[in-house]
């Protein structure tokens, strides 16, 4: 987007909507329609509704369904958590975040920003695989009900959550074909199972089709695999070389042999574990290794990730691609293509079944290893290149390979002799923290460092680097202690580097605290760098920072010579994020010179880069200071709205403007002088409207782009009652206190909320509020 263009928003969906969009079912649903209407029942009687059922039996299947039909029905929407790769506790909450779609909040506990998320919504939450995390999940489930009377919580889970008020719904495998019971032709069609079977066969083997003669065969196939969704489909995966009587030959065998060995396994267990056992058979000598080995992996992985750690002598990484097409041929794998890459995973059951084997062989410690090794040459290669034109790509490598780098840095702190791996991998990339995963960096930093306490340069960067993430975050006691303590470690037989790289931390606490001490600590960590071996982004962020200090006290030269070096080193390089610091940073200078109109240009070219990165802490930041700027330009109103939003970005990090003094000092002169010019109540008005805007309008607000314009039909058009009722939601009274001052029922009370939300096209009773602000008595009337 060129400077200066106005054109129409595209919406970014993780900040503009409460949810993300519902993954893409890959099959039709069979069979499912009774369990289907039970659960939308139940879930108008229960807040939670959890569906049990063995791993296979189609619990996400048939969750996934009832997510997409129910859309209409919850105004503030339906989000859905995958949680089968989650093995950290203490991430739970906030993974539940990212699947709402609630921008990083780092500095405050991701429940409480839960439980603010959904106070006020009615909306639908599916958590689906609980079964590794059960007490965690329940806990947080009766969190979000007892603070959300519209909140309702789907889960599927091998076992109850344990929550009061929970009701269970145990999923059933498919209905099958009546043994005995003679079949006309063509009729097994009509049988779930069957038709199961009958697509994913023709799915896999183009031209498949039921017909008298092999209809017997597959009823009988689908009555021995007990109508079992994912047996059924990898049985299917075989009809490309096997006739269905075949398959029913080769399968039995199998079949009798585990129902009449393993007595404590319930009998359909024991099916899907004979059919696992069997598409096992099936499948080719590197086939199976790919299978084993690939259960290393946490999430969705490329194909480089499966020939860097599953390849060998036995295995040769040639041979790899192959072996993954086979799978992918039998089911086992499941393909999908993200951000232009294609990515693969192994659905949960077939994932253990992987596992099992890996451990049976005895190789389970060594491709945890070799999976451990790969992903910090990934961690070392994105270090290496952060500082340059791939970086908006890396940005979404990283963001997609995060389930396998909490794998990674869990499996390195159950081995003593790999802590020094697990400093690295949370130690090395800082970037990775403070541009992507601000409060999951300080969680894993604090944890690791804990759990490898022995001196040494790998510990001293990890103390560094939990240093940056503190500050940033507005701790900057902790920050600062953090650096010396990196320094101390560093100072006299630590690499040069580190030793820049601590006392360039110890700079940024300083800038904040005492400003007028950073200079000649930046300075010394400028002058370690250039006998240093660091990558360029560490030095161009330290001048980036000591840049700013210098422009925020008035040495607008000094500050001008460091960032115009830095603002041409980033586009030499082809790099953003720093780079978008850089210009925020002249935008500063500019306004301390009077240059208000080329401020305003610069600030909005940072702006822009940093909703492309959802840079929440340099959105803030520039925010803030675009409404300095339009204080002094003469657009009160504007700044005021803008200082609302900032405020509302920086609460999620616990002090605003990092708590740094003569920042604040300059928010407040831009308050004051803007309450002069309007008035104190309309500067209010407009300071509340901006902390009520979602994310992307008010980006759209700052750059003055375009927003798009609502529907005509029916959006604002409310009755005299629904905007009496609007107005009382604007003053933030309950449903029932709404009830009781309208002299109406609670229940025809939440009716008018209801209505107002879908006319208005709205998910949150703070957007209708933020809505009457903006209109007032003006609101259409119907």
């Amino acid at each position: 987007m060129g400077h200066g263009h106005r054109s129409v928003v595209t919406p970014d969906p993780a900040t503009v909507l409460p949810v993300r969009e519902l993954p893409t079912a890959l099959t039709r649903l069979h069979g499912r329609r009774a369990e289907a209407a039970d659960i939308k029942r139940k879930l108008g009687e229960s807040r939670l509704v959890t569906l049990t059922g063995f791993g296979g039996v189609g619990k996400t299947r048939i969750a996934l369904h009832v997510a997409h039909e129910l859309r209409r029905s919850f105004p503030g929407g339906v989000g859905w958590a995958e949680l089968a790769d989650l093995r950290e506790p203490a991430l739970l909450a906030q993974t539940v975040e990212d699947a709402l779609g609630i921008p990083e909040q780092p500095g405050r506990d991701p429940v409480s920003v839960l439980v603010e998320h959904v106070r006020d919504r009615r909306m639908l939450i599916v958590l689906d695989n609980c079964e590794q995390l059960l007490d965690g999940v329940g806990r947080l489930a009766r969190q979000l009900l007892a603070a959300a009377p519209g909140l309702r919580i789907l889960a599927t889970s091998r076992q109850s959550l344990g929550v009061p008020g929970e009701t269970l719904l145990p999923v059933p495998p498919l209905p099958v074909p009546v043994e005995g019971t003679p079949l006309e032709s063509g009729s097994a069609i009509g049988c779930p199972s069957v038709a199961l079977f009958v697509e994913r066969a023709a799915d896999l083997s183009p031209g498949f089709r039921i017909t008298p003669e092999n209809q017997e065969a597959v009823a009988e196939l689908c009555r021995k695999l007990e109508g079992i969704p994912l047996a059924i489909e990898l049985a299917a995966a075989e009809v490309r070389v096997l006739s269905v009587p075949e398959l029913v030959r080769r399968l039995d065998p199998r079949l009798q042999l585990l129902r009449h060995g393993a007595r404590t396994l319930p009998r359909r267990h024991r099916t899907l574990q004979a059919t696992l056992d069997w598409s096992h058979e099936l499948c080719t000598p590197g086939e199976r290794l790919l299978w084993a080995r690939a259960s290393v992996f946490a999430g969705w992985f490329p194909l480089q990730g499966a020939e860097a750690v599953c390849g060998d002598d036995r295995l040769p990484r040639e041979e790899v691609f192959e072996a993954m097409a086979g799978l992918v041929d039998k089911s086992v794998l499941v393909r999908t293509e993200t951000h232009g890459e294609i990515r693969f995973r192994l659905l949960e059951p077939l994932r253990e079944y992987g596992h099992a084997e890996l451990r049976r062989t005895g190789d389970h410690g060594l491709f945890r290893d070799r999976h451990l090794v790969w992903v910090r040459e990934v961690s070392d290669l994105a270090c290496a290149q952060w500082f340059g034109p791939s970086q908006e790509q890396w940005c979404v490598a990283l963001r997609l390979g995060r389930a396998d780098l909490r794998a990674a840095v869990e499996y390195a702190l159950s081995r003593p002799d790999r802590t020094q791996d697990a400093l690295s991998l949370v130690g090395d990339p800082w970037f990775l923290w403070v541009a992507l995963f601000l409060r999951e960096g300080r969680h894993w930093l604090e944890r690791v460092l804990a759990a490898a306490p022995q001196p040494g340069p790998r510990r001293a960067k990890a103390l560094a680097t939990l240093g940056f993430v503190a500050a940033s975050q507005g701790d900057t006691a902790a920050a600062a202690a953090y650096a010396e303590e990196c320094l101390s470690l560093s100072a006299t037989a630590g690499p040069a580097e580190v030793l820049a790289y601590g006392t360039q931390v110890l700079g940024y606490t300083t800038s904040l605290r005492t400003p007028e001490q950073a200079r000649a600590v930046f300075e010394r960590a400028l002058a370690l760098y250039e006998s240093a071996h660091a990558y360029p982004d560490f030095a161009v962020c330290a001048r980036v920072k000591l840049g700013l200090s210098l422009a925020l006290r008035g040495e607008t030269d000094a500050a001008a010579e460091h960032l115009l070096y830095c603002r041409d080193l980033c586009e030499r390089a082809g790099e953003q994020w720093l780079h978008s610091y850089a210009l925020a940073g002249l935008a500063l200078v500019h306004e301390r010179r009077g240059d208000l109109d080329g401020a305003v240009a610069l600030v909005r070219r940072a702006i822009r880069t940093k909703r492309v990165f959802q840079d929440t802490l340099g959105l803030a930041m520039c925010l803030d200071l675009l409404a300095w700027i339009k204080t002094e330009t003469g657009a009160p109103k504007e700044a005021a709205l803008l200082l609302g939003g900032a405020s509302r970005l920086w609460e999620s990090f616990g002090a605003r403007l990092f708590g740094a003094e003569h920042w604040l000092v300059r928010r407040t002169d831009a308050e004051e002088r803007g309450r002069r010019a309007i008035g104190s109540r309309a500067w209010t008005t407009a300071f509340d409207r901006g902390a009520e805007m979602p994310r992307e309008q008010l980006l759209a607000v700052a750059l003055e782009e375009e927003q798009p314009q609502r529907p005509e039909q029916p959006s604002g058009a409310l009755t005299r009652r629904e905007q009496q009722v609007a107005e009382l939601v604007a003053d933030g009274m309950s449903n029932r206190e709404i009830a009781e001052r309208l002299v109406i029922a609670q229940r025809t009370a939440e009716g008018h909320v209801e209505k107002i939300l879908t006319k208005l096209g709205f998910r949150s009773r703070s957007q209708i509020a933020a809505w009457i602000v903006e209109h007032g008595s003006s609101a259409r009337l119907g």
